[in-house]
């Protein structure tokens, strides 16, 4: 981030430093955090529990990120130096190409480029690293020929490097802190360089002894004998191959280096797991595997992922950032989601029916008073006057949380004009709405792609990716594509559509004379973020590639922004340049170029990475609103089941316009149930009875076979 992050809480206003505490929990009141001008919390209660799993939620550019990046930074005043945190996240760097970073604790790049896969995962724990160098100099100082001096020099090189250790964390502390704290980070700085000068000037006088019992004691700690182990087990549940694992490192592609950043994190067991959309770039395997992973740990975790199975199984409580502020849920995404719309349903009824008996109260009091009124009768004024006092005070909630009477309360604190709570019912978000022009319907009958026993092996080597395949799409159909990375699936893709020149060595593949296609995968978005690109505005970008593209399409400004309005890119996110754009806005803008104009054959691969839950479920309606065919590859199950498999929606609070009004939230849509077929190894491709669940089936038996699960 350019921008610098700026955060308080509670404790900076007393100017008190972090405490070091035994404390694994953050509990924090009043947590302010900002990025340049923009304030993304204001007065939140940040609470964390130990060993509790969390799951973080809240659109894109509410601040989700930088929240993690404040705690991992310790940049929030009151977290405890002694816990250890771990942040796993998601960044793109300037060639477009997605990687993984680990920071808190900052695992250092290995330099070597002979390292191993595995040695490098293994070496990620600076704890377990600096704990074997100390034993080696140890160790070697109790040989029989070590002198009294070769010990001194040992324990001397321990006490170093452990000073060392404390300089390089006390500058970056001092480096990230400012005004009462940074005066005292930077008072400890010149503490930790004091006293590594002064280790350097002389050799200290320690029980040799000692120390060895302190260092092994933190190895046996640290498990470090099964260390290597573990990192092998972990890298092959992230869909490492076994013969792969002693490869050299330096040999990766980033999507295999994001791999071992994220076994680098699970390998460490830190107090403190925080992992941002850990789920990019893994398949299906590897999401199963690292959910059940997660699930097994003791450490407190909070995960930020646009997989909503994933989610739902790795949580145990939701945060919610919404507004500047973070409430809190005890349950899972689609519990929260399902509290939250009949909790919502049944304020607006209760409201409903409260505001109808009121109208009738006032009006018998209307008609008391003119009665009193016209006869004088004080009694009945007197009473008049009573039954309004009472309407005033005693008015709002019938019914607690709970469902119990709701108690009349003389006691509560603050300032009220009734006995009773008023009915709050909260706004709700600005509804996305993405709109997909539907194609025309083609004038001459048949299969838009038929691919007949098809047989296909790259140029030059032998192996067969796809083995004897059949696959057919029709107009309007609904096909979908699950199978692990390297297993075919983004070649079958571009040999059925002919992308690159692809053809199969044997096998026929037929394409409908007048299909037109619109291909959509994740370099469609890496493309924005190339610098001769990204420099350029949202508009003119579309009008560019529109002309270029499609030259016999007739389309103006006002017509290109009406489109890119559609999907969300208004105004300034149209005319700025588009590395001023989130992930989820380069997203959309590489949609909308995808759709117009409106295409028979709508080509989907990867298409929810970098996108929140309420914009998913918006391209899932939007999708089932599209007459065109679908050809869908994914790793988000959840998404699967709903644009193929016409799985019902749990739409979340404010994605449609009438939202609370509706019991079937899916009324309006398509329910079409389409085609899922698996790729697996060796090239076959078959369809799969069980559709998306199916598949999991076989995947969680594959993991046994491997001894992953």
């Amino acid at each position: 981030m350019d921008a610098k992050i700026a955060a308080s809480s509670q404790t900076s206003r007393f100017h008190v430093d972090t405490l070091t505490t035994l404390s694994q929990e953050i509990d924090l009141n009043q947590v302010h955090i900002s990025i340049g001008l923009k304030d993304l919390l204001v007065d939140a209660h940040l609470r964390l529990k130990a060993g509790v799993h969390y799951a973080l939620i809240g659109r894109n550019g509410e601040g989700k990120s930088t929240l993690l990046t404040a705690i991992s930074r310790r940049l929030i005043p009151g977290i405890s130096d002694n816990l250890r945190i771990l942040l796993v996240s998601q960044l793109e760097e300037g060639s477009g190409e997605p990687s993984l970073t680990v920071s808190g604790e900052n695992v250092e790049t290995q330099t070597d480029p002979s390292i191993s896969v595995t040695n490098h995962v293994v070496r990620s724990d600076r704890r377990r690293e600096r704990a074997l160098a100390e034993q080696h100099f140890l160790l070697k100082a109790h040989e029989s020929s070590a002198s009294a001096f070769d010990i001194a020099k040992a324990v001397f090189s321990v006490r170093l490097l452990r000073a060392n250790d404390e300089l390089d964390e006390a500058k970056k502390i001092a480096q990230r802190r400012s005004g009462a704290r940074g005066s005292e980070a930077r008072k400890k700085l010149l503490k930790a360089e004091a006293k590594v000068v002064e280790l350097k000037q002389r050799l200290i006088s320690l029980d040799a002894a000692e120390l060895l019992e302190n260092v092994q004691n933190t190895l046996e700690a640290l498990d470090s004998g099964t260390t290597e182990a573990r990192a092998r087990t972990i890298l092959l549940g992230l869909g490492f191959k076994q013969e792969k694992l002693d490869d050299k490192f330096s040999t990766l592609s980033g999507g295999w280096r994001s791999r071992c950043s994220l076994a680098s994190a699970l390998l460490q067991k830190p107090d403190l797991l925080m992992l941002d959309e850990p789920t990019n770039y893994l398949d299906v395997m590897s999401v199963i595997w690292t959910q059940k992973y997660l699930e097994t740990l003791s450490s407190t975790v909070l995960v930020v992922a646009h997989d909503r199975d994933f989610v739902d199984a790795v949580a145990q409580e939701t945060i919610i950032l919404r507004n500047k502020t973070l409430t809190y849920f005890d349950g899972n995404l689609s519990e929260w989601e399902s509290h939250t719309i009949s909790d919502r349903k049944g304020k607006l009824r209760m409201k409903e029916a409260l505001d109808k008996k009121r109208v009738l109260i006032e009006k018998s009091i209307e008609q008391g008073a003119r009665s009193a009124k016209k006869t004088g009768d004080e009694n009945r004024a007197r009473m008049v006057k009573s039954r309004k006092k009472k309407l005033d005070e005693r008015w709002g909630m019938e019914k607690s949380d709970k469902g119990t009477r709701f108690k009349l309360n003389r006691d509560r604190s603050g300032y009220d004009l009734t006995f009773r709570r008023e009915i709050e019912i909260e706004d709700l978000d600005r509804p996305i709405n993405l709109e997909f022009p539907n194609p025309e319907p083609m004038r001459f009958p048949g299969a838009l792609i038929s691919a007949n026993h098809i047989t296909f092996t790259y140029p030059g080597t032998k192996k067969i990716v796809l083995d004897d395949v059949t696959v057919t799409i029709h107009p309007g159909d609904r096909v979908g594509l699950l199978g692990n990375n390297g297993e075919g699936k983004s070649t079958l893709v571009k040999v059925l559509i002919g992308m690159g020149g692809l053809r199969p060595q044997k096998g026929n593949i037929e394409r409908h004379t007048r299909l037109q296609m619109g291909y959509f995968d994740q370099h469609s978005v890496e493309a924005l973020s190339v610098p001769e690109i990204s420099k350029t505005s949202s508009l003119g970008y579309f009008l560019v590639q529109v002309h270029k593209n499609h030259p016999h399409v007739d389309i103006d400004e006002g017509d290109a922004r009406a489109i890119l309005g559609s999907f969300g890119l208004q105004g300034r996110n149209a005319t700025n340049p588009i590395c001023t754009l989130s992930g989820g806005q380069k997203v959309r803008l590489a949609l909308s170029l995808v759709i117009y104009p409106a295409p028979d054959l709508l080509v989907l691969d990867e298409v929810t990475t970098h996108l929140d839950k309420d914009t998913i479920v918006a391209l899932i309606r939007a999708l089932r609103k599209y007459t065109g065919a679908i050809l869908l590859v994914t790793h988000d199950r959840h998404f699967m089941r709903c644009v193929i498999e016409g799985e019902s929606i749990q739409t979340p609070l404010g994605t449609g316009e009438n939202a609370e009004d509706s019991d079937d939230s899916d009324s309006d849509l398509d329910t079409k149930s389409g085609t899922v077929y698996a790729v697996g190894p060796k090239g076959k491709v078959k369809v799969l009875d069980g559709g998306t669940d199916g598949y999991i089936a076989l995947v969680e038996k594959r993991m046994k076979k491997l001894g992953i699960s």
